[in-house]
């Protein structure tokens, strides 16, 4: 049972807030409002209480020196992952598992229970595919040239690029869109260099284009130009209406189809601008996204070893694609999310396997093959990530982030005090996990009353970005 009664009202919440309130009094003083709200430029108001921090100094701390390249091939989403998961677990445990879900789950669905029933299988089978874009490397390159239509590729400064291309880019479904210069020895190493299979690799070599090098045994190079120094970091909002019936089989994940055409038209239109940009062939590939989302200002690293963004809490999807048109590199920011989950454990408390660090401190020991070192985080042990997947009942993928304190509608005006609040002082933490307890328990939805929500197209609020307030 929760220890938080629910016996304060939201109006007291409100008065407690104004205690909270004298906490500003230490946070950075503004002249007046239009100082608070500053445009930077087309596309690139954040929150006014964000602050702006210098390049590559993010909240989470790196040792550039310390990181190395790293493999996609090393994660779970590789070929080592059946190893890690018997370094967990024997796979008669894994195997018993598996036949447990299964054997609920048609018990479920042919009991008709709500998150489990025939709808709800047709929905979360087809509400996330894409039916008719597929994602590559190098992309359909049909767009017509600069040259065949008798003009000069397209010249601009590099923040003229940037905004063109957030304008495009939100045209055709990015929420939320920075840009990285990629440099020798630091942001370059974020760059994968296996990718999951084992069998493609990304290389940088002096050449023109972009391209694919067919090899031996099923290997692959694709081949990016030394002229590719650009990152570019796309944020598109998952459901939360989806994530909050989890652990039943409406729990569905749908950036990736999104993605896929956002990323297809974006190199088409790069190419049609004089340029080149090469994609994600699949849907974890080119580079650690969450790694390089931070660099680029689009959120903070948290607990759950995933990025938090502003407008749209943890229940986001990031990918990147790599181009040689020029584009204003953006800054890190800092949220006070970092902060807030040394005392925040709603996501580790979630979690019925353990997966997710307890440590107050984040620290620069990983666990495991499947982290990267050179940074400070909390390390997840992803073998129990899986393990907890496994089970039935437990958890259709993403729970942590469900019951996180950020993972909320952000029309209400409360939630915008509680951020502003702290991302200025740490003082009240404690004090916001607790009401958060109180007013939303684990932040989960009834499954029943899925089928009776009126969603926003696409399941989204597409409007948050489109606010005064927001990017």
């Amino acid at each position: 049972m929760n220890k938080y009664h629910s016996t304060m009202s939201r109006r007291d919440f409100m008065k407690a807030l104004g205690v909270a309130g004298g906490a500003m009094a230490a946070a950075p003083a503004f002249a007046d409002l239009d100082e608070m709200a500053a445009k930077d430029g087309l596309y690139t108001k954040r929150p006014w209480w964000i602050k702006t921090r210098e390049h590559l100094e993010m909240t989470t701390e790196v040792d550039w020196d310390e990181m190395q390249r790293y493999s996609e091939n090393d994660t779970m989403r590789g070929t080592k992952a059946s190893g890690y998961r018997l370094s967990l677990y024997d796979q008669a445990e894994w195997d018993r598992r598996s036949a447990l879900k299964k054997e609920e789950e048609t018990k479920f669905l042919k009991e008709d229970k709500p998150g489990f029933t025939l709808k709800d299988l047709a929905y979360s089978s087809n509400v996330g595919s894409n039916q008719s874009v597929s994602q590559s490397f190098l992309g359909a390159q049909k767009a017509t040239l600069p040259e065949a239509r008798g003009v000069s590729k397209w010249q601009g400064s590099p923040e003229e690029a940037a905004s063109l291309l957030r304008t495009f880019m939100r045209s055709v479904g990015a929420m939320s869109i920075g840009f990285i210069e990629l440099e020798e020895g630091k942001t370059k190493k974020l760059i994968y260099d296996f990718e999951g299979g084992g069998k493609i690799r990304n290389v940088w070599e002096d050449t023109d284009k972009a391209s694919i090098r067919t090899l031996a045994n099923g290997y692959q190079d694709n081949v990016i130009p030394n002229s590719f120094k650009y990152a570019i970091e796309i944020i598109n909002q998952e459901s939360i209406n989806l994530f909050k019936v989890n652990p039943t089989l409406l729990m569905s994940q749908i950036r990736y189809g999104r993605n896929a055409n956002t990323q297809a038209a974006t190199m088409e239109f790069i190419r049609s601008l004089g340029y080149q940009a090469v994609g994600q062939y699949s849907i974890n590939t080119i580079g650690i996204a969450p790694a390089l989302a931070t660099v680029s200002g689009r959120g903070e690293m948290g607990r759950m070893n995933r990025l938090i963004t502003p407008e749209h809490g943890p229940i986001v999807g990031a990918f990147t694609m790599l181009t040689n048109l020029p584009l204003a590199p953006d800054k890190p920011i800092d949220a006070g999310y970092l902060n807030f989950c040394k005392t925040c454990m709603k996501c580790a408390e979630t979690c019925g396997e353990g997966a997710i660090s307890i440590e107050k401190e984040p620290y620069w020991e990983t666990i495991g093959g499947w982290n990267n070192a050179g940074h400070k985080a909390w390390f997840e042990d992803s073998r129990k990530c899986a393990a907890f997947r496994a089970l039935p009942n437990a958890c259709t993928s993403g729970k942590c982030l469900a019951v996180c304190t950020f993972s909320k509608d952000h029309l209400s005006g409360i939630h915008e005090v509680v951020q502003a609040t702290l991302a200025n002082t740490s003082l009240f933490n404690g004090f916001f996990k607790q009401m958060d307890d109180v007013f939303y328990h684990d932040g989960l939805h009834a499954p029943e009353k899925f089928w009776d929500i009126e969603l926003p197209t696409y399941a989204i609020d597409s409007t948050i970005n489109g606010r005064d307030t927001h990017s």
